[in-house]
This record gives C-alpha cells, sequence and structure tokens, in this order.
C-alpha cells in the first residue's frame, strides 16, 4: 500500500519547529528533502494538480482554486493505477480536490467539509482509518486541510499554526497504524507567509518531500531538485506502473530502493 498524504500549507521550518514524532520518523527512515518546489500560481488546487497529474500549472491550465476541465487531458497517478487494476480511495476535507482524478477511478472517495478546525483534520484521518482497517487499498490520499486554514486565520509560523502541524502529525500516525506497514510520500502543496500565499517568495514555494517506507531508500538527504510535479511519477515508479507520455515530471530517483 502507497499513502500520498498532503498537509495543506505546511512549511519546512513549521515542520522542524512542531512536535512531529510520526513526521520525524519517516525521515529518519525515508528519503527526504526540505527544498522541494512547487508550482505558480502556488495554490491549493493548482499545486495539487500538479501534484497528481505530473505537469507544471501551464499544461494543466488550472490556475485558481476553481476547476476547469482540462484542454488537453493529462491522466492523474490515481487513474493511471486505477487502469492497472489497483484499489484507490481518496480521504479530504475541502471540496475541490475532488476532481484531482476521474470519480471513476477511486472505490472510495470519502469528504467531510470540515477543513476550518483541528477537529476536521481528525474527523478525515478516522474516516481513512475506519475504512483501511475493513477494506484494503493499494494506493490511498489523504488530506489535511486545516494547517492552511489556520495560517490564514491566524498567521503562518503563529503558535496556532505550529499546533496544525502538530495534530496533522498525529492524524497521519493513526492511519499509519491502520495500514500496517505502507510506503508514504509525505508532502505539502504550499508554504505561505503572514496570512497568505501565493507569491515567488521562499516561504510560499519552498515544501518539504519525504519517501519512507517499503521501497524507499533509508536516511538519505536528497540532493537533486524536486519539483512538486515529481510526485506522481514517483509514486508510479514505487508501484512498478509506466509513466505516461504527457508526464512533464521525473521519478525522484535518488529516494527510491531498486530491488
Amino acid at each position: 500500500m502507497l499513502i500520498l498524504v498532503s498537509i495543506d500549507g505546511m512549511r519546512p521550518d513549521g515542520l522542524a519547529a512542531a512536535e512531529t514524532p510520526v513526521i520525524d520518523g519517516l525521515i529518519a527512515r525515508g528519503a527526504s528533502t526540505m527544498n522541494a518546489q512547487t508550482v505558480m500560481p502556488c495554490c491549493t488546487l493548482p499545486c495539487h494538480t500538479s501534484m497528481h497529474r505530473g505537469v507544471d500549472a501551464t499544461r494543466h491550465g488550472i490556475m485558481t482554486n476553481t476547476f476547469q476541465p482540462l484542454v488537453r487531458p493529462v491522466p492523474s497517478v490515481f487513474d493511471l493505477a486505477n487502469q492497472h487494476g489497483l484499489k484507490c480511495g481518496f480521504f479530504f476535507n475541502w471540496g475541490p480536490l475532488r476532481d484531482l482524478c476521474d470519480p471513476e477511478s477511486l472505490v472510495v472517495s470519502h469528504f467531510l467539509r470540515d477543513s476550518f478546525r483541528p477537529e476536521g483534520d481528525d474527523r478525515v484521518a478516522n474516516a481513512a482509518v475506519d475504512y483501511i482497517s475493513k477494506e484494503p487499498l493499494d494506493l490511498m490520499f489523504l488530506y489535511l486541510g486545516y494547517t492552511d486554514e489556520c495560517g490564514h486565520q491566524t498567521a503562518w509560523m503563529s503558535p496556532e499554526y505550529i499546533d496544525a502541524i502538530s495534530n496533522a502529525d498525529a492524524c497521519v500516525g493513526r492511519v499509519l497504524a491502520a495500514a500496517g506497514d505502507p510506503t508514504v510520500l509525505l508532502l505539502s502543496d504550499h508554504g505561505g507567509h503572514d496570512r497568505t500565499h501565493g507569491t515567488e517568495a521562499p516561504e510560499d514555494m519552498t515544501i518539504p518531500w519525504i519517501l519512507s517506507g517499503p521501497g524507499a531508500k533509508a536516511g538519505v538527504i536528497i540532493d537533486q531538485p524536486v519539483i512538486i510535479y515529481d510526485t506522481a511519477p514517483t509514486i508510479a515508479q514505487v508501484l512498478g506502473l509506466p509513466l505516461p507520455r504527457e508526464w512533464d515530471g521525473k521519478p525522484v530517483m535518488e529516494a527510491i530502493e531498486i530491488s
């Protein structure tokens, strides 16, 4: 099982400041960089579309948080996995993410409109735990949105924002415990500054990127440049899936254990 975890708006220095024993363990046992880069415009839907579809925003054309059908379709990694017989699921608490793949590519899509408080992240994680405890998945997306909302409410790097990261870490821990020994690719979509994001400032553009578990190298600090649209190709590489010719991203080979 591979779990793609997105903690919205989590800056690398915010991660370093928070109490995050689960993510710290993923870093220690896996391959990571705290200097990965997202795409412009660095807001949630464009960044996640690049994350899932393996291309820059200029290619997929989603430039705001409102979805528009792609003029030239690009497959999501979840579409690719479904086409090769893998069971896929989404658990998320921000509605526009429903368009990150074809709905028919998912055996479960669990949405809660509850990203404005820490309990919303708890509810999403608990829903994922309840499901995978009974019905295993091959590829799962877990999205926790409160960190970003807290940044907008109280400012990035505020005490409340740091606490939101710690809460997200606990949520991830519960899901991983239920999943057994999954491969995890954990990252953020963008950072932020003051009470906003969307600029080319390093605080907005720089994100953590962590691959850990079966299929990942252990204890590696990634030197090669990593862009958010390298995420989908890396997942495909770990799962043994062919890379679509439409994708711009490349697998982060420094992170992947070659058997």
